[in-house]
């Protein structure tokens, strides 16, 4: 009930801001934003003149967020959320020559120039009418390339706030790694943000080489959500539960950025389906098992499960961030997601599905992971892992040489205190 009042609430501001923006009205637009911000519940600060941070949140990032602050009384910050969808709405009203996909944020022509000209000047209105409702000290961001979001850092600079973007991307393929700065150059301006935090020196080498930040504009971090990861390594799991985070068949297949050559090779609708084909098999060969498949929102579909007819214990979901689902996972079986690292982090058992060699013949897709015990290049391996590891007491073990690199790698945080270091890295930058 709560949700389909949420969702009621949305759907009527969204009727009310298509009104206001018809009518060019700064103060209504401003009026319905200031409605539908809420505070965050998980902060409790008690200083003195804290500052109010505005948040867009996004999945990733506001788990980085929760994880830094969360349980913090003086923190010398209070957080605020607006969802990102009023940004959308009214960039939609204003560009509509301008596409609508995140890392394509450059206007290609005139009119669409002119276009965000006209929405950078609405927005820098609307956000000073807000000021009449309630001051912001500063806004908050997680990824540069968010379409609706990009041209937000013109107008922080036109109201003289500061804006800050917490980058919560970090896990490229080697092929990504090599072409995305001169397609970020290519399709996308210059971040005008005051700061940039990342997760790793390999997305620093990327944001400067592709001139979109420029070096004093970027710190790294590491990625925050993974201390939890950490934590878990003291926490023994459910002796009789194995995770799959489903695989990203499209993931990148459909990225504009590649070239058709390199889409031609991709192969992950075979790997999803043998992968999930052999698990099922093991559900139906072993009831005692609590097997979840977590699919992520917009990629994986319910209906498609329905269709399947799982074993009763296989139980879909797709709400949620995957780090979570660790703390039960006596097993994890992941591909080409942060979960990967993640589930290193954690001590957890890993299996990354390798049937049709994708280690080798993929590598353009696959990320640097050096520790080869990890890929599986059969069914018969797939299932002697699946038991021995079922089977096989926890225990907590050192990292390997090869773990701590990918682990730097890719998050940038091998003790544990990324969450730490964004905490003051934001204190820091809105004092």
């Amino acid at each position: 009930m709560q949700h389909l009042i949420y969702r009621l609430r949305i759907f009527l501001s969204l009727l009310l801001l298509s009104l206001s923006l018809r009518l060019n009205s700064d103060l209504l637009s401003a009026l319905i934003l200031w409605l539908n911000i809420r505070k965050f519940k998980e902060y409790n600060s008690k200083v003195r003149d804290s500052k109010k941070i505005l948040v867009f949140p996004k999945s990733g990032g506001i788990e980085d967020l929760i994880s830094s602050f969360a349980k913090t009384q003086n923190n010398h910050l209070v957080f605020f959320w607006l969802p990102r969808i009023f940004l959308k709405k009214i960039f939609s009203y204003y560009c509509k020559n301008m596409t609508s996909d995140d890392y394509f944020t450059k206007p290609l022509n005139v009119q669409a120039t002119i276009e965000k000209q006209k929405y950078v000047l609405f927005l820098t209105r609307l956000f000073k009418s807000l000021d009449k409702f309630s001051y912001y000290d500063g806004f908050i961001s997680f990824n540069i390339f968010y379409y609706a979001e990009k041209p937000f850092d013109k107008v922080c600079k036109n109201i003289n706030k500061k804006y800050i973007i917490l980058h919560k991307e970090s896990a490229l393929s080697p092929i990504e790694e090599k072409y995305h700065p001169k397609y970020y150059e290519k399709f996308n301006d210059k971040s005008l943000a005051h700061k940039i935090s990342i997760y790793s020196e390999s997305q620093k080498k990327i944001l400067i080489k592709s001139n979109i930040a420029s070096k004093n504009q970027l710190s790294i971090i590491g990625c925050p959500r993974s201390d939890y990861s950490f934590k878990l390594r003291n926490t023994k799991p459910h002796n009789k539960t194995i995770v799959f985070f489903l695989i990203e068949t499209g993931r990148y297949v459909q990225s504009n950025f590649q070239k058709t050559s390199i889409k031609k090779k991709t192969n992950w609708n075979k790997l999803y389906k043998k992968t999930l084909d052999y698990l099922i098999e093991f559900a139906l060969n072993n009831p005692d098992i609590n097997i979840i498949l977590k699919g992520k929102i917009g990629v994986h579909e319910k209906n498609h499960f329905n269709k399947i007819n799982l074993p009763e214990n296989c139980k879909f979901i797709f709400k949620g961030t995957g780090e979570k689902f660790l703390r039960k996972a006596k097993i994890v079986i992941a591909f080409n997601s942060t979960i990967v690292f993640e589930t290193i982090a954690s001590n957890r058992n890993l299996i990354i599905p390798n049937f049709n060699n994708e280690n080798v013949t993929k590598r353009i897709h696959m990320h640097q992971i050096k520790e080869k015990k990890y890929f599986v290049n059969s069914k018969k391996i797939f299932f002697e892992k699946l038991y021995t590891f079922i089977s096989k007491p926890y225990k907590r073990h050192k990292f390997s040489k090869a773990e701590e690199e990918t682990l730097k790698y890719y998050l940038g945080n091998i003790d544990g205190k990324s969450g730490i270091r964004m905490k003051n890295f934001l204190i820091n930058n809105f004092n």
